[in-house]
């Protein structure tokens, strides 16, 4: 039967051989094309149905055979740089890092029911290739290490690894996680070391929830909410603006309502007058139909150039509220906090505004780290880096303060001095270890009389 496997191919080299298996490495007879021919000992490693899942989910993979004593696995080869040497000679894009991510943990979960040491096997650095295109490749190869056994939790700890290598260029050293990566990559990377993860299903649905993933890839069921933010962020908008302007335009209404009294008349008078020829009508609806196609058109001009623009301010000033819960700072009880300002933004359409109106060094609430959140949860018991941007309309120092909270207590406090230029939008950041709290209170404390600008949280896990 192997013969019959080796009738059209060549043997060329022993690719790997341990006491589970043998690979060689071989070459078409007629075509000349190069395959791995994976030689696995122990046929009760797979069922028939399993098999059949490795044949539809690897494009590589070209044959199955059984025989009496082995499975022949056979898969094209190439030469594509693997992932993790792909990622150390070039930077990747965040758009590609992404999809990378996401079509890794799409296909753990297409074969999530093939044996653990399978799928700890497939998703190895070095058995994902990028081709010339940017391409993720999976070779189908699969290697079996000495004593075959292989945990869930190893299978958690090859993800965490892989998710690293593509954020960062390298694997995960001490349980240290890269402050390249982004926060919400940091919290998937710690909760699969952590073991916190109970099926593979919930990996990909907390990337798939993340900011940054729906930033680069929005999906149609985000459509609700991006409106509902939309909504919420326009009727703020609108409502201030109407507090402004409702007396003003009561007055200018009174003032108007003579004329038009005088209009209305005139006009019922020239229609009573006015006779139109029965072989041309023009109607209001019309008129009214020709005006709304040209603003229409002008409209869609608009939309279309201001629509990215529209949903990236809408992340950003999600994300900033994400910093600032209102009614969960409001019932703190604090006697300074910060408000909601369109006057100035650094990203978005939104910042927080602190009014030092006394001139005194009173500290202001300018925003909160529910460290039990969802959101957050994955910088409990970590030392942590908080930024933010910062603008002024004087040149003044002032000092950020953190404060780590546990039952309404301070328990650990930081604070830094800084200079604040006026008209300038400039990047502070302080760290704090977050062991035993349950919340992080952020605060600015000016020097003047003046306003400050607040924007753009971020957060990073340093160890």
């Amino acid at each position: 039967m192997s013969g019959r496997i080796f009738e059209n191919l060549t043997a060329i080299d022993v690719y790997i051989e341990n006491k589970h298996q043998k690979v060689i490495k071989c070459k078409g007879k007629v075509s000349g094309d190069e395959y791995l021919v994976n030689i696995l000992f122990d046929k009760d490693l797979f069922k028939k149905e399993e098999l059949m899942v490795l044949k539809e989910e690897f494009d590589l993979v070209d044959k199955i055979e059984e025989t009496e004593k082995a499975i022949y696995i056979i898969t094209r080869y190439n030469e594509y740089e693997d992932i993790y040497e792909h990622v150390k000679k070039m930077k990747i894009t965040i758009s590609n890092q992404i999809n990378y991510s996401t079509l890794i943990l799409e296909k753990i979960n297409k074969i999530k029911n093939l044996p653990l040491e399978i799928v700890s096997s497939i998703i190895q650095s070095n058995n994902i290739k990028i081709d010339k295109n940017n391409g993720l490749i999976f070779t189908g190869l699969i290697v079996l290490s000495d004593d075959k056994s292989v945990s869930y939790a190893q299978v958690l700890k090859d993800i965490a690894n892989l998710l690293h290598i593509i954020f960062a260029g390298d694997e995960v050293r001490d349980d240290k996680i890269s402050r390249e990566i982004p926060p919400d990559i940091q919290k998937i990377i710690v909760k699969c070391l952590e073991e916190r993860y109970t099926n593979f299903d919930e990996i990909l649905k907390d990337l798939k929830s993340s900011k940054i993933y729906r930033l680069i890839n929005p999906e149609k069921e985000e459509g609700k909410k991006i409106h509902s933010v939309r909504t919420n962020l326009k009727k703020r908008k609108v409502k201030f603006k109407i507090k402004k302007s409702a007396i003003v335009l009561g007055i200018i209404a009174l003032v108007l309502l003579p004329f038009v009294a005088i209009s209305i008349s005139k006009m019922i008078k020239l229609n009573r007058e006015i006779e139109v020829p029965t072989n041309k009508e023009i109607t209001i609806d019309e008129l009214e139909d020709k005006s709304e196609t040209q603003k229409s058109d002008i409209s869609k001009q608009h939309d279309i150039m201001d629509e990215d623009k529209e949903n990236s301010d809408i992340c950003d000033d999600e994300e900033l509220l994400s910093y600032f819960d209102k009614d969960m700072i409001e019932s703190l009880g604090e006697t300074n906090i910060a408000s909601i300002s369109e006057e100035k933004s650094f990203k978005g359409s939104y910042s927080l505004k602190v009014n030092n109106s006394s001139g005194k060094n009173n500290e202001f609430l300018i925003g909160l780290v529910d460290l039990n959140s969802q959101k957050f949860d994955y910088l409990k018991n970590r030392n942590v880096d908080i930024s933010m941007w910062v603008n002024s309309n004087q040149t003044q120092d002032a000092v950020i303060t953190l404060k780590l909270i546990s039952k309404d207590k301070t328990i650990s406090k930081v604070s830094k001095k800084i200079y604040v230029i006026k008209d300038n939008w400039t990047l502070y950041n302080l760290n704090i270890n977050t062991n035993a709290g349950d919340y992080i209170k952020i605060y600015i404390t000016p020097e003047k009389i003046s306003d400050i600008w607040i924007d753009s949280f971020s957060i990073e896990v340093l160890k």
